[in-house]
């Protein structure tokens, strides 16, 4: 099924591949550098498994799809429903060492089913959480 992108992030952070791949491949340790995650509980270890994220005031459940330490990219899904305007959300993050000290940050948001008024009100939503969300990675970073 064709998915429409919702947002797309590529940053860079001055660290490792190895390094930022030990804090984002913890499918349960999300709260530990995304700001905006109060409260993270895990179910399952491995593809598959479920956690429930609390983020902003909102509870919803995220099953990890991908996790491929070869390609250091890791994928998760919203399980639906969603209290989100769409379904099938998958946010998908890669790494890719830049030199030697230097990861490039790809996060990708989309959804299976989407309108241009869902995307219009999520967008920006979504935006702002993953910038955010480095941001809080970039933080945690520079505190190991």
């Amino acid at each position: 099924m064709a998915r429409t992108l919702v947002h797309k992030e590529v940053q860079s952070l001055h660290h490792q591949v190895q390094t930022v791949w030990s804090i984002i491949s913890k499918f349960e340790a999300v709260h530990t550098w995304a700001p905006s995650v109060s409260k993270c509980i895990v179910e399952g270890e491995g593809v598959g498994a479920v956690r429930t994220v609390t983020e902003s005031g909102i509870t919803f459940q995220e099953r990890l799809q991908v996790l491929e330490p070869e390609s250091h990219t890791i994928g998760y899904r919203i399980l639906d429903p969603t209290p989100f305007p769409m379904t099938g959300f998958h946010g998908t993050i890669h790494l890719e060492q830049n030199g030697v000290d230097e990861t490039i940050v790809t996060w990708t948001a989309d959804a299976e089913s989407i309108d241009q008024q869902g995307l219009a009100i999520i967008s920006p939503v979504m935006s702002e959480f993953i910038k955010k969300s480095i941001s809080g990675l970039q933080e945690t970073l520079s505190k190991s």
